[in-house]
């Protein structure tokens, strides 16, 4: 079901209990105060600043220390202030006017004298210029810079300390003036990569900011290491519920380092951890049937939720490579995958086979129009001879990089592609199975021909998806050095009318067109749509999960049923 959320609750007879480090009952009754939510994450976390992190497993954890200026409703789709109260079109839908919440704290902090600070309109524009700077602390990727008013000037030029298009009307209220009528840009000031940060607190820290981070979300950092990082409530936390009640309800929020799936599976059969963060779909019945069966503990209630995919698992040919150059080898590539195979054999059904583009279809895009990639032997051999390649004029060997929490799954069909290549077309290729760190240095190095990824958007808009390819954006070396531009004048002209377009289907024309041209430049490869499924314990309550993945546990509390 497109852009749903499926709720399966499976329920067992038994009624667990649950000690609380805090017996308060909220008013209303409902929710209670106190304890901690135990979670996972697959390997250490070495930051928690908001631009310095592109790690979807970060960011669930960033997304509760810092707070952009709205959210997005995962019912309407509509636009919801945060630490904005509201915000005005002028100036014909070029100027985005927005007024900022009285009385948002920043979390305690020795950089305010070992006290708070009161968010203001100077914390956001210095944000948003971080976002567009140079700065080493900057490794989001590029989407502010083309459209903010005096943004690529400001990107170019480090003599210039200020970014034109961003004014202070007052100490909560600020305009921000664009280069065109970007009707979709609060869309993208709902991604956490744009929590607000506070100025007087990297004028302290300077570039060290990325080891202080200071939001104002519900919970505060108290402890990062190798094997775990633990959030406190933050006491200061402005929001309350329907009630009054102070939020947020719980404690803390524990995420263990748990570098297995099979390891986290049975951290939460054992009920060391609240929430399987990700499973994948076809150990589901598996893992269900033991959580119902379990015979040296009590079986406990719990729940799963499926999120369809935003997600895209993709590979990617690197652009600076020579043996590359020539289309008709990306092509051929590309030919010789077979993705229902990869799907529906090789994962049992864990996730949708990326045929049709680059963008998985949602509520919010749709790939329908798209021509379905073909899978054509006969026609990759012919290419790859027509290129000049074959027994007498081998092909390079390529090394391939793997990485991230589904390394295992991925090396499952990376293996059947190399095996197709080296069948096919005589490709050799070596697969390398590394961390992230290691990935990326081997991409920038251009030790990596080819490298598997995975795409989740930062907010939930095509624009998320098709601005990664957008020639027109400035790059430096740490601003999407994972995906290759599109250098095509079409492709621009198209993604700079689907930025401006407010109507909705003209401007799933635009991107289409975009996501067209990607499909046939095959510079990256779109594998697999995946889902995002997580399994809960059911005395975890009032959790809410985004359309991206993200967790938000301000209104989160333990309860037994």
């Amino acid at each position: 079901m497109k852009g749903t959320i499926l709720l399966f609750v499976i329920l067992s007879s038994l009624i667990y209990s649950c000690t609380l480090n805090d017996s308060r009952v909220a008013k209303g009754g409902k929710a209670v105060y106190g304890d901690t939510v135990n979670l996972s994450i697959p390997e250490p976390i070495q930051t928690l600043h908001p631009l310095y992190n592109s790690d979807l497993y970060a960011h669930r954890i960033i997304s509760n220390i810092f707070e952009p200026l709205f959210d997005l409703d995962g019912k309407s789709n509509e636009i919801v202030p945060r630490v904005a109260a509201s915000f005005i079109w002028k100036k014909d839908h070029t100027v985005l006017r927005v007024y900022i919440r009285k009385g948002i704290l920043f979390h305690e902090d020795a950089c305010f004298n070992g006290g708070n600070a009161e968010l203001t309109a100077s914390d956001v524009k210095f944000t948003l210029e971080m976002a567009c700077s140079q700065n080493d602390i900057n490794q989001s990727n590029d989407a502010l810079i083309g459209k903010i008013k005096g943004a690529d000037v400001f990107f170019k030029n480090k003599e210039i300390n200020t970014i034109s298009g961003i004014r202070i009307v007052n100490s909560h209220c600020l305009d921000i003036e664009l280069n065109g009528k970007y009707a979709h840009f609060p869309q993208l000031l709902t991604s956490s990569k744009y929590g607000i940060c506070s100025k007087v607190a990297y004028t302290y820290y300077k570039k060290n900011i990325i080891n202080h981070p200071i939001g104002t979300g519900p919970f505060q950092l108290s402890q990062l290491s190798n094997v775990q990082v633990l959030l406190s409530y933050n006491p200061s936390y402005w929001k309350k519920d329907a009630f009054g009640n102070v939020l947020p309800y719980l404690n803390a929020l524990k995420f263990k380092v748990i570098p297995s799936e099979k390891n986290d599976v049975l951290a939460f059969k054992n009920q060391q951890t609240d929430m399987i963060s990700e499973v994948s779909p076809q150990h589901i019945d598996h893992i269900l049937y033991d959580l119902n069966a379990l015979h040296y503990k009590k079986p406990f209630a719990h729940r799963v939720m499926v999120i369809p995919g935003s997600r895209v698992s993709m590979i990617v040919l690197n652009q600076q490579l020579d043996c590359f150059k020539d289309p008709r080898i990306r092509r051929a590539i590309d030919l010789v995958i077979d993705r229902e195979i990869i799907a529906n054999e090789l994962m049992n059904g864990d996730g949708i086979p990326a045929k049709q583009g680059f963008a998985p279809p949602s509520t919010y895009y749709n790939n329908n129009e798209l021509p379905k990639k073909p899978v054509d032997l006969v026609l990759a051999k012919q290419l790859f001879r027509e290129a000049g390649y074959g027994p007498n004029h081998p092909f390079p060997v390529m090394n391939l990089y793997i990485a991230g929490n589904n390394s295992q799954q991925a090396k499952i069909y990376c293996q059947y592609i190399a095996k197709q290549l080296k069948t096919v077309l005589g490709i050799e290729t070596i697969i390398h199975e590394v961390d992230l760190a290691t990935r990326f240095s081997a991409v920038v190095s251009n030790k990596a021909a080819i490298w598997k990824l995975g795409w989740s958007p930062d907010y939930p808009d095509p624009e998320a998806y098709f601005g990664l390819f957008y020639s027109k954006n400035p790059t430096n070396k740490n601003q999407n050095p994972m995906f290759p531009k599109v250098n095509s004048a079409i492709y621009d002209f198209n993604f700079s009318m689907g930025m401006e377009e407010s109507d909705n289907g003209l401007r799933n024309n635009y991107f289409t067109t975009c996501d067209l041209i990607l499909q046939e430049e095959h510079w990256v490869l779109p594998i697999l749509y995946e889902d995002f499924v997580f399994v809960f314990n059911l005395k975890m309550r009032g959790i809410k999960v985004s359309q991206i993945g993200l967790f938000d546990f301000t209104s989160t509390y333990i309860k037994p049923l």
